[in-house]
């Protein structure tokens, strides 16, 4: 399984959070990095429910919001489901703008998106 040494991934019955621990997504080899290892979680676990919790994330690229959409269509084809998590008020525009907010299923807070996930398993 591909690793990337700042996320942090923890399995609960089915339900994937994964959280990158470092402030800034913005150089490619961090972005190639946490996208390999995205991809190997899709791979990892079927039909996964992933929660990605941004919530250490203080700037990110265009680049790392391609990769993100390209995660997004895996997990749909793997027949999983995602949410995002913890997205600072600072970088949610960027979402806005490219119209991702309609994309991603957005939650304030991880628990949130886990709770719902138990509630409603696939």
């Amino acid at each position: 399984m591909a690793t990337c040494d700042f996320l942090v991934v923890q399995a609960y019955d089915g339900i994937v959070l994964a959280r990158p621990e470092k402030d800034r997504l913005l150089d490619a080899a961090a972005i190639a990095s946490l996208s390999d290892a995205l991809i190997a979680l899709v791979d990892r676990y079927p039909r996964i429910s992933l929660i990605l919790d941004l919530g250490a994330v203080q700037a990110l690229s265009s680049a790392m919001l391609g990769k993100l959409v390209a995660l997004h269509k895996a997990v749909k084809a793997a027949k999983g489901r995602m949410a995002v998590t913890g997205v600072k008020t600072s970088i949610m525009p960027l979402f806005t703008v490219t119209r991702l907010d309609k994309v991603f299923e957005f939650f304030p807070e991880a628990q949130e998106a886990l709770l719902l996930y138990r509630r409603k398993p696939l």
